[in-house]
């Protein structure tokens, strides 16, 4: 007869359940430290960003300097500098520098004369970013004309 196994298994259980120790927990809707603010804010892009060739030198590498105007973040941490030979993108990082740094030397070997190159410049903050518009120069060509 199946009854008395039934029973018995009911009875396993029951006993289980009476041994197993629960947890609960209790939640207080007051701090020690008093009331917490929430805030939220944006990363602000830096503006202004201007490239611009440094010197011309015959037959020698081209350098560019790229500055622009600092982001109105306070938290912001520094910059990456970004270039492109195409208006829009895609950008491959050129550089890195910290906050209160407003200028960038690119003297990348790979820069060509008569070449038109675009850049932008992104403050940073933890993994945020927030890129500026772009702003584009032109080389000379290897005479300096």
């Amino acid at each position: 007869m199946r009854v008395p196994r039934i029973a018995a298994l009911v009875g396993t259980i029951v006993v289980a359940l009476a041994a197993a120790s629960i947890a609960a927990a209790q939640f207080k809707s007051s701090l020690a430290g008093g009331s917490m603010n929430l805030s939220s804010s944006t990363l602000a892009a830096p503006t202004g960003v201007t490239p611009t060739q440094t010197n011309c030198r015959n037959n020698r590498p081209i350098e560019l300097t790229v500055t622009w105007t600092a982001t109105a973040s306070a938290y912001a941490t520094g910059y990456t500098v970004q270039r492109t030979t195409t208006s829009g993108g895609p950008f491959s990082t050129v550089g890195t520098v910290p906050i209160g740094t407003t200028t960038y030397v690119d003297t990348d070997p790979v820069l060509t004369y008569t070449t038109s190159y675009y850049y932008r410049v992104q403050s940073t903050y933890l993994s945020w970013t927030a890129p500026s518009t772009q702003g584009a120069v032109t080389t000379l060509n290897v005479h300096c004309a």
